[in-house]
């Protein structure tokens, strides 16, 4: 469980977290996103996860240059969730916001939630639309759903990333942060727990820029996305009706299905349940992006 601080006089507005862990050419992006933003009231809380490279080096001298930046550097790796989880106990400000090491935000990405959130006295958080960078250099403008109410955000990620994220620090302190133990979905958690306490508004701009590029990401690990979806399911299956119940079990049997380390037997088995238990138009996306991948992987073996 994660505790708040005790409140100090002159507090920033806002809190940001920003986890890292081997990728200091892409922090240094992201960073440079944060201290660039028209809104200059806010602390940047840099969490090293036991990095490797030379993210020490320049946390050190990133710190003298700006005073707003503080590095904490955790004793043994936690992953993503434990990482912000560490850096939610040094936040001061009202509001916390979440940026992931290889996104950016644009310069008013602050400053335009603020102004959303303080028109909308009840809303204990804010999201986003953004747009995904393809290492292509193509992009695609995304929004997301305004006023998402708890069936869409249990049946598939319509607020996106924790780097659209703005939330009610004290909230945040009270439902305890992220669920370290879900490998992945672990922002559709939040967005979930979140919206039990109050609701979420959504800016119409795009204000993320969510980069897709080819190194190690959770997104792309099908082992992590199964383990996460599973436990996803099992904590919040008691919230669900019955046709979200399958659509959820049907999501989980399709991740199974691109998991190119079980055999293809396997995994024709769980595109099949996926497939069973999907409403139709999912069915035919399913099947159209795993039908390939077994062709290709079984005459690969």
């Amino acid at each position: 469980m994660v505790t708040a601080p005790a409140a100090i006089a002159g507090r920033p507005r806002v809190s940001v977290v920003l986890p890292t862990h081997n990728r200091v050419a892409l922090l240094e992006r992201a960073v440079e996103s944060v201290l660039g933003q028209t809104t200059a009231d806010i602390e940047l809380i840099i969490v090293d996860d036991v990095s490797q490279d030379g993210t020490g080096a320049y946390l050190a001298t990133l710190g003298k240059r700006d005073s707003r930046v503080r590095a904490v550097r955790t004793a043994a790796a936690k992953g993503g969730a434990g990482a912000r989880n560490e850096g939610l106990r040094f936040c001061r400000g009202e509001w916390t916001a979440f940026l992931d090491d290889d996104d950016q935000w644009l310069p008013t990405k602050l400053q335009r939630q603020l102004e959303l959130l303080s028109a909308n006295p009840s809303a204990v958080a804010c999201s986003c639309g953004y747009v995904r960078c393809l290492p292509s250099g193509a992009s695609k403008d995304v929004q997301v759903v305004a006023e998402a109410t708890l069936q869409q955000l249990l049946e598939g990620s319509v607020l996106g990333s924790a780097s659209l994220c703005m939330c009610s620090t004290r909230v945040l302190m009270e439902i305890g942060g992220f669920d370290p133990t879900l490998r992945s979905a672990q922002d559709m958690d939040l967005w979930i727990r979140l919206r039990q306490r109050g609701e979420i508004v959504a800016c119409r701009e795009f204000l993320v820029l969510y980069q897709v590029h080819t190194g190690p990401r959770i997104s792309t690990d099908m082992n992590s996305q199964y383990a996460g979806s599973r436990r996803f399911y099992f904590k919040h299956r008691h919230l669900m009706d019955e046709p979200l119940r399958r659509h959820r079990v049907a999501y989980t049997c399709f991740i199974m299905s691109r998991q190119h380390d079980r055999g293809i037997r396997r995994r024709c088995h769980y595109l099949a349940l996926a497939l069973l238990n999907a409403a139709p138009r999912v069915s035919l996306k399913y099947a159209m992006s795993s039908v390939p991948r077994l062709v290709r992987d079984s005459i690969l073996k």
